[in-house]
């Protein structure tokens, strides 16, 4: 695969070091989970409720999706993501820490990488201006993943090994919330547990 991937620079954001550390300190509800738990179809519903803006990885990162698979019509998307991740994870973070300057943001993505131990989870939530910030992580079962994957039809699932396959939870503190419940009693529930906290 290394043979036609060229992660080129021009896809990276120039943000220049400390120049987060000025932004307002709205927070981030990151909802972390598999291809299929409903991370996105669960922020449209819990958004309004919260007025929160939503930022995902898959809309403010197509253009780098589009460009390299234009470059790259052999590849599938898959291949595409995992190859230009970085470059898509900038996309990302430049998206919630301008929109957090002005509004709640929820930020959708599977956030793999950052949600593995305490290291990158620190150095993401520095990166995209501080606290505060929330992790939800979405728990779906295989056979919801793999009915919910088959029903999108998604270019981004074709060919790939890993989907409709449940990973462990996040190596740092989180809201787990079953995904496989109706999607107003997830926001319900969510909406009690962060009032609470408020």
């Amino acid at each position: 695969m290394s043979g036609w991937i060229d992660p080129s620079a021009k896809f990276l954001a120039r943000v220049e070091p400390g120049e987060r550390s000025s932004m307002s300190t709205h927070p981030v509800y990151v909802i972390s989970g598999v291809a299929g738990s409903g991370k996105t179809t669960l922020a449209h519903a819990w958004a309004p409720t919260m007025g929160a803006a939503i930022v995902d990885l898959a809309v403010v990162a197509a253009n780098v999706v589009d460009t390299a698979l234009h470059e790259h019509p052999e590849a599938r998307q898959w291949q595409i993501n995992a190859a230009y991740r970085v470059q898509r994870y900038r996309c990302l973070i430049d998206a919630i820490t301008s929109e957090r300057r002005s509004a709640t943001v929820m930020a959708v993505a599977p956030f793999t990488q950052e949600i593995a131990g305490e290291a990158p989870w620190s150095q993401f939530v520095r990166d995209i201006g501080g606290k505060p910030v929330d992790l939800v992580w979405i728990q779906t079962g295989a056979r919801a993943l793999s009915e919910r994957i088959a029903l999108r039809g998604a270019a981004r699932d074709a060919g790939r090994s890993d989907a409709a396959v449940p990973k462990p939870p996040p190596g740092v503190p989180h809201h787990a919330v079953n995904g496989e419940l109706p999607v107003p009693e997830i926001v319900a529930s969510l909406r009690s547990r962060f009032d609470n906290e408020g």
